[in-house]
């Protein structure tokens, strides 16, 4: 779990695990993933990533302003 939030971290440069606003485990197809939300600098970013592998499988960014 907290490489996963490490390596979420590190895809938003400045931005610490305060900035971190839901993680959870979830299962897909039988594969654990990790969800989560990273709010930073006005923008929202929401992210998967395979609990096994480390992969980051869907990362979306959008402006919290909009």
């Amino acid at each position: 779990v907290e490489e996963a939030k490490a390596l979420a971290l590190a895809q938003v440069p400045g931005a610490s695990a305060s900035d971190i606003r839901e993680f959870e485990t979830d299962r897909d197809d039988g594969r654990v993933e990790y969800e989560g939300k990273i709010v930073y600098d006005g923008t929202e970013y929401e992210f998967e990533i395979d609990a096994y592998s480390g992969a980051i499988l869907e990362w979306d960014a959008e402006s919290v302003f909009s």
